[in-house]
Formats: structure tokens, C-alpha cells, sequence
């Protein structure tokens, strides 16, 4: 059995990115596309934290379970509101 504490040591080794659930996020696998962070999955087993992805553009065939360290942080909003004065 691992500990909690582990748990989180694992999160960050396996997560360079310092990604969280509800960030949105750029994903680069060979293209880019834009998606936000529904949750975070730890796989011991092959040393890997996954995210799972809600798609901006939900059109497109793009994958939504990817290895967190392919996400990195959007530059700027995906959806401007009245809170960005937009």
C-alpha cells in the first residue's frame, strides 16, 4: 500500500508541468490543440500521470486521456467573460 504522502511525491515527480485539475491547457503530441483539465489519474505501475481532457473544439478528433507531461500551461483565456473585459 502507498502512503498519501508518496501519492503526492509521485504527482509532482511525474507531473512537470505543475498541471491541476480545472487548468486549461496546450496539448503538444505531435500537434498542439487546446483543452481543459477534468482530472488526474497516477499510474504506478508505468510511472505516469495522465490527465484527462475536456476539448475546446469538440469537432476535431483529438485525444482527451494524455500523458500530463504533454500539457502545458495557455498562454491566455480560452473564453473571454465579463471578468477579462471581454
Amino acid at each position: 500500500m502507498v502512503s498519501n504522502r508518496e501519492i503526492a511525491r509521485l504527482y509532482d515527480k511525474y507531473n512537470p508541468n505543475k498541471i491541476k485539475s480545472g487548468d486549461r491547457v496546450t496539448v503538444s503530441i505531435g500537434y498542439k490543440y487546446q483543452a481543459r483539465v477534468v482530472g488526474l489519474e497516477l499510474d504506478v505501475k508505468n510511472s505516469k500521470v495522465y490527465a484527462n481532457l475536456k476539448l475546446v473544439d469538440n469537432s476535431k478528433k483529438h485525444p482527451i486521456r494524455v500523458d500530463v507531461s504533454d500539457c502545458y500551461p495557455a498562454p491566455s483565456p480560452m473564453y473571454v467573460g465579463h471578468h477579462n473585459n471581454g
